[in-house]
């Protein structure tokens, strides 16, 4: 087999893994696998039987997702949900252990914001991905706020964002795009339409999915839509992007693949963050 290309070849190869427990992937191995592909995304497959622990992680102030890396000692970190940079208060609902930990309720400039106001029942209920235990096995699920988790099944962890992605792209019901009768967009509350980095969650059986865009593969919601169905994923949402894009990884023994970062400009400062996905 072809020996692993270096990091910067990440950028310009079609395919390259990138493994974090054996020295190449093959098959019923328990790596976490990070390639390039689809014009430079990453595509990072975080396989089932690893049996990772996966859980938010948020922050009373704002900080850096290599800051949550390197404080939780974590596999794997990636931004997660939105958060209003004036009052540095969350957008989004997290539940960790099955405690509310964020709720987007007590934020008054979102709540009493009059522009909004009529549609706050449909952010409030935006899609969310989630740590299930069903009958004591782990599960993941990707779907709205307010539905109810399957008989047999509790919500362990849970972290909002928005909007779902696949398989049925939810731009105007959850009101991250409003368009005129004629059909002319009126409102595109995170650029959802342009190109932009993006950060995106997906689930496929048991075994989660991360997609990231940076600035120089920069793709729009529905371009992210029609990547995910390629994949052939169950569901996948988005979580905050743009400036918010962040990935640290620890990678291998190997000092070459050590430390892993991605965020979405190499050449600016990455953005500090409230809420993060970490994988153990």
């Amino acid at each position: 087999m072809k020996k692993i290309l270096t990091l910067t070849a990440i950028f310009f190869t079609a395919i390259i893994f990138v493994t974090g427990a054996c020295p190449v992937p093959e098959k019923n191995c328990k790596n976490i696998e990070i390639k390039t592909d689809f014009n430079g995304l990453y595509i990072i497959k975080i396989p089932a039987e690893r049996n990772s622990k996966v859980r938010p992680y948020i922050s009373d102030r704002l900080i850096y997702n290599r800051d949550v890396f390197q404080k939780t000692n974590a596999e794997l970190v990636i931004n997660a949900g939105y958060f209003d940079p004036n009052n540095k208060k969350t957008t989004s609902y997290v539940v960790i252990d099955g405690q509310t930990v964020l709720d987007p309720t007590t934020n008054k400039s979102l709540t009493e914001n009059t522009a909004i106001k009529p549609r706050l029942k449909t952010i409030l209920n935006r899609t969310e991905f989630r740590v299930l235990s069903c009958n004591g096995q782990t599960k993941y699920d990707i779907t709205a706020h307010n539905t109810k988790p399957e008989h047999c099944c509790k919500i362990i962890h849970s972290i909002q964002a928005g909007p779902m992605l696949y398989p049925d792209l939810k731009l105007s019901r959850e009101y991250f795009v409003t368009k005129d009768k004629d059909g002319n967009v009126t409102r595109d509350s995170i650029s959802a339409l342009k190109r932009c980095a993006r950060t995106v969650i997906g689930i496929k059986g048991e075994d989660i999915y991360i997609i990231i865009a940076t600035m120089y593969h920069k793709r729009t919601l529905p371009e992210m839509y029609r990547v995910c169905k390629q994949l052939k994923l169950d569901k996948a949402m988005n979580f905050d992007g743009g400036g918010s894009t962040s990935l640290n990884y620890k990678g291998t023994d190997n000092p070459q693949y050590k430390n892993l970062e991605i965020i979405s400009d190499k050449k600016a400062s990455a953005r500090k963050l409230k809420s993060f996905l970490v994988i153990e």
